[in-house]
């Protein structure tokens, strides 16, 4: 009676592991594609509702065989072409983080303020050595500080990284750095 128990044992177990091993050829041919697809799909309406530029399509061989985490890293231009392509026919205007800015106040941000019309989108380019954001409010203690917009904790953590944002209502929006709350910036949108 032991030896049957574990033969039937052995049998379904082998039938579970043939089932699998059948349905994971099968929807492995699939499931990358498919999911793929999808994550494209997505990406592409939420850039569309939130007005971003498309998505570039890299040809570049040597890029597409860097791993998308580090093609910032070793070569700015993709990053820096995504930003720059985000300038839509309204206008798109370039703000500076400027050397030294940690310690400059107000004039950390080169323009400041910037015009942008409604519709418009504002790149800033990190040009100091230092890590920054670009967050919207008055400072750290603002309830409604990165509302508007913010860069978080890594966009503009090197030279040359940027950071870019599209304006959809009219008004006077200060932004400061949150790792720097003395340097300060405003946007003017009509």
């Amino acid at each position: 009676m032991g030896l049957g128990t574990v033969g039937w044992s052995i049998l379904v177990m082998g039938i579970s592991l043939a089932t699998v091993i059948i349905l994971w050829v099968w929807i492995g041919h699939i499931g990358p594609t498919y999911s793929s697809n999808t994550l494209i799909h997505q990406q592409k309406i939420l850039r569309q509702h939130f007005g971003l530029s498309p998505q570039p399509v890299i040809t570049d061989p040597k890029l597409l065989l860097t791993p998308p985490s580090l093609r910032d890293v070793k070569n700015n231009t993709a990053n820096m072409t995504t930003a720059s392509a985000g300038a839509n026919s309204i206008g798109g205007k370039n703000v500076s983080i400027v050397p030294g800015a940690s310690t400059l106040a107000d004039k950390a941000f080169s323009p400041n303020p910037i015009n942008v019309k409604i519709g418009g989108n504002v790149t800033w380019t990190n040009k100091d050595n230092v890590a920054h954001t670009v967050t919207s409010g008055t400072g750290p203690s603002d309830p409604n500080k990165g509302k508007e917009f913010d860069s978080g904790l890594s966009t503009l953590l090197a030279p040359g990284k940027t950071f870019s944002h599209t304006f959809k209502t009219a008004g006077e929006i200060p932004y400061f750095c949150q790792i720097h709350p003395t340097m300060v910036g405003k946007v003017a949108v009509s």
